[in-house]
């Protein structure tokens, strides 16, 4: 008798363990590293405007031509917790007229009056 319950115990965990999907632990961000942040808050589009504002003042100062760049729409954000919070954004712009891809990292601190933001890379892709 006691050989048969072991049997059934056996088949049973197996069968159980069958139906059992297996899945893999959801990803959570590294502890320092970034996590995704929205597109649509009002800080990573106060963040993006700025940075678009920023590296156009930037091109304007290495160049007799003044260029016009403008912000299309906010593909990707990252945040990252630091001494205030990084932004990494992948944007949409036009660049005289023509759409490109670039990402910014702005590093952003409340306390650093007036200018909390800091435009720290931009990078076209």
């Amino acid at each position: 008798m006691r050989k048969e319950s072991i049997q059934t115990c056996i088949a049973f965990l197996l069968s159980y363990a069958a139906a059992v999907p297996i899945t893999a632990p959801a990803q959570q961000p590294k502890p320092g590293g970034y996590a995704t942040g929205s597109v649509a808050s009002k800080e990573v589009v106060a963040v993006a405007n700025f940075a678009v504002n920023a590296h156009q003042k930037a091109m304007q100062e290495k160049k007799m031509d003044p260029p016009t760049l403008e912000l299309v729409t906010i593909l990707q954000a990252e945040q990252q917790v630091v001494a205030g919070m990084n932004y990494r954004l992948k944007l949409k712009v036009k660049l005289n007229g023509k759409e490109r891809t670039a990402e910014a990292i702005v590093w952003w601190q409340a306390w650093r009056k007036p200018n909390p933001y800091q435009l720290t890379s931009w990078s076209w892709m």
